[in-house]
């Protein structure tokens, strides 16, 4: 199963909203799945993730995942934090009645690193098996998951199959790694791919679809030759939403035609 998924950030962007644009546009365009980018105090509440759920069968609409803040933890205090955040990520995410949990790391060297972003899937593994939730790691540029040096590390020491990269196109490109090397290499351990376009290779600045040099199509095909099902969540992280229709229906057609199936995967 391949669904298309608009993700909350291409709407609403870095607003406290309680996703009103989202729920406005992405019908508008066509979307079934919405990705949730739960940032702000009342959105994995209880209260909000019911609404959420609420506005979805409202709209018609099905939640793919859970987007949360960063891992990272520079203290004994702070783990325990990011546990108990990552922990009530995974609740969310069955209470919403979806499969996945998002979150990247924090800036390179910065909130522990990659031993302590171990040190909490450690931790928080073994209720995401129990719930049958996948944690998808997303790599940003210059963040402490950003290379495939990084992911293989976490891989060797987490070795659950529920716990795996979220490909982040935009990101890979901006950062100057080949699309093409992240799947020869990590292709096995996806679940769950973001795509956005860089203005450049190398540059960590995104444009709208079809103004940039990340080819997404042929990582979303590489990605189904080898058997990947799941979800491909549109990411338009431009700050102008003045053209939003738009600018989403782009990607709806440059990625619309590989959906196969209504059903969650």
């Amino acid at each position: 199963m391949i669904g298309l998924a608009c993700s909350t950030l291409s709407c609403d962007g870095f607003v406290d909203s309680h996703f009103d644009r989202t729920f406005e546009v992405a019908p508008q365009v066509g979307f079934k799945y919405i990705e949730f980018n739960c940032w702000f105090p009342s959105d994995l509440t209880p209260q909000g993730i019911r609404r959420a759920r609420q506005r979805c069968q409202a709209a018609g609409l099905l939640p793919a995942a859970v987007y949360g803040s960063a891992f990272g933890a520079a203290s004994t205090f702070d783990l325990g934090k990011d546990v108990g955040h990552k922990l009530r990520m995974i609740e969310a995410a069955v209470e919403l009645g979806c499969r996945r949990i998002v979150a990247t790391g924090a800036g390179r060297g910065q909130a522990g690193g990659l031993d302590e972003i171990v040190t909490v899937l450690e931790q928080i593994t073994p209720v995401a098996e129990e719930n049958g939730i996948l944690i998808c790691l997303e790599n940003h540029a210059n963040n402490n998951l950003g290379t495939i040096a990084d992911y293989r590390l976490i891989f060797a020491a987490v070795a659950s199959r529920n716990v795996g990269l979220c490909i982040d196109t935009g990101h890979f490109s901006g950062s100057g790694i080949s699309l093409d090397d992240v799947v020869a290499c990590l292709g096995d351990r996806v679940n769950h791919i973001h795509v956005k376009e860089a203005a450049a290779m190398g540059l960590p600045k995104f444009v709208p679809f079809g103004q940039g040099v990340t080819d997404n199509n042929r990582l979303i095909e590489q990605m189904i030759a080898r058997g990947y099902s799941g979800f491909v969540s549109v990411e338009l992280a431009i700050e102008d939403k003045t053209n939003l229709v738009h600018d989403l229906k782009a990607p709806y057609a440059l990625f619309g035609h590989y959906e196969t199936s209504d059903d969650q995967a």
